[in-house]
């Protein structure tokens, strides 16, 4: 067993975590909390397919370069 995060739009429901699992599961849909309507917009916009894979690409990493490059005074 293993949980995802996901929203309700209304009509649907949409997983915004990646998931690697190719077996079939049962599921159980629990609502948490309702979303103010900006923060759904948001939640959308973010939960689009590769919306953050930067964040996995160690070349994105600018600030760890900055630390590892950082002169010393």
């Amino acid at each position: 067993m293993f949980a995802v995060r996901g929203i309700y739009d209304g009509k649907k429901v949409k997983i915004t975590d990646r998931i690697s699992e190719k077996k079939r599961y049962r599921v159980v849909v629990t609502f948490i909390e309702e979303l103010p309507l900006e923060e759904n917009e948001i939640c959308d916009f973010a939960s689009q397919t590769e919306s953050f894979d930067f964040w996995e690409n160690k070349a994105e990493d600018i600030y760890q370069d900055y630390l590892t490059k950082k002169p010393n005074k």
